[in-house]
């Protein structure tokens, strides 16, 4: 993959003190807009067109939405974000025996707020510094990327003596994954493909989830962020926010806008894998972090994609004589460990 095409999928931006500005003080008034899914979950007639001609439209012009009618209950969001605010609550001393480790392209475990730490995450600018926020991650139970779960090493490790959190965890977990398969055929619909196109390549898919604490940040600028600009590598990412804003999202004009906290809704935005399998049709929106409040911030991102050993190629109806591939055939695993700096 050649340097221009490195650019178009990751996102990486001019780096000048007018862009910089713009991403700490965000100005925007565009619309974020919403996507109802209610007409297609409930089977109404040409609801999966409905919906997948609204997703169709965001996905080339914004890349961000909030979701309504996901069938996620209120009190199962509630009893999340309480089990996220009980872990982060617990003694440093207690959260920091749970390692922070690598299965495969996966990270796992807590990773605490601390400026002297490296940089988390591949950011779009250059010089950032250290992120600001701790965060407990897990990944799925029953195995990833076409390998089977093996018993000796387990995917995740979990807290000790914290009765109810891994039950709460997992059963919004895999609530997640059952709503974002539900987007399959959307994308299918959207892409005029048959409905079942997608199946074959999230028979184990990826599926990250993160409860992420963000202290109060004192000072704007200096490239100092709770999570630096970036753009995420995976399919999709389903954002839930508790009551504190603090996520700027870049706008069609350029602009950033801060992101309002609209109840009941998940906010959702499409990645880097779509940049590459639509040829660049679909949007990897450029998103940040700054908490400028006086309390903490907590949200939970789940990151989802398909099998580590799942072929991404430029899809058939996204490439033509007039509209040749911008990029290289690759698995997901290895467009995660390109994008992590681990592949040649």
């Amino acid at each position: 993959m050649d340097d221009a095409k490195v650019v178009d999928v990751r996102g990486e931006i001019k780096d000048d003190p007018e862009t910089l500005y713009l991403m700490d003080h965000p100005d925007s008034d565009e619309e974020i807009p919403t996507l109802d899914m209610s007409p297609w979950i409930a089977g109404a007639p040409g609801g999966r067109q409905q919906v997948a001609a609204q997703l169709d439209e965001i996905s080339r012009t914004v890349g961000f939405f909030y979701l309504k009618g996901h069938g996620i209950p209120q009190n199962v969001i509630d009893r999340i974000f309480a089990e996220s605010r009980r872990f982060h609550s617990l003694p440093e001393a207690v959260k920091s025996v749970i390692p922070w480790f690598a299965t495969d392209t996966l990270k796992s475990g807590y990773q605490r707020t601390e400026v002297d730490r490296p940089t988390a995450n591949v950011n779009i600018i250059s010089n950032a510094k250290p992120n600001l926020y701790a965060k407990f991650s897990i990944n799925r139970e029953g195995g990833w990327g076409g390998k089977p779960v093996d018993p000796q090493n387990p995917v995740n490790v979990w807290p000790e003596n914290l009765p109810g959190f891994k039950e709460a965890v997992l059963d919004y977990h895999q609530r997640v994954e059952r709503l974002a398969r539900q987007f399959l055929p959307l994308w299918a619909t959207c892409l005029d493909l048959p409905l079942d196109y997608f199946d074959k390549f999230f028979k184990t898919p990826h599926l990250t989830l993160s409860l992420l604490r963000y202290p109060p940040q004192k000072v704007i600028g200096d490239r100092q962020y709770g999570i630096a600009p970036h753009t995420d590598n995976s399919l999709m990412t389903f954002l839930l926010q508790a009551d504190v804003p603090g996520l700027a999202v870049r706008m069609p004009s350029g602009h950033w806008r801060i992101v309002d906290i609209v109840p009941g809704t998940l906010l959702v935005n499409t990645g880097n894998l779509l940049v590459h399998w639509t040829n660049g049709k679909y949007l990897s929106t450029k998103h940040r972090v700054i908490n400028t409040n006086a309390v903490d911030r907590y949200s939970i991102p789940v990151f989802f994609g398909p099998s580590g050993d799942a072929l991404i190629e430029c899809l058939p109806t996204c490439v033509g004589r007039e509209r040749p591939a911008k990029f290289k055939p690759m698995t997901y695993r290895e467009m995660r460990q390109w994008y992590y700096g681990t592949y040649d």
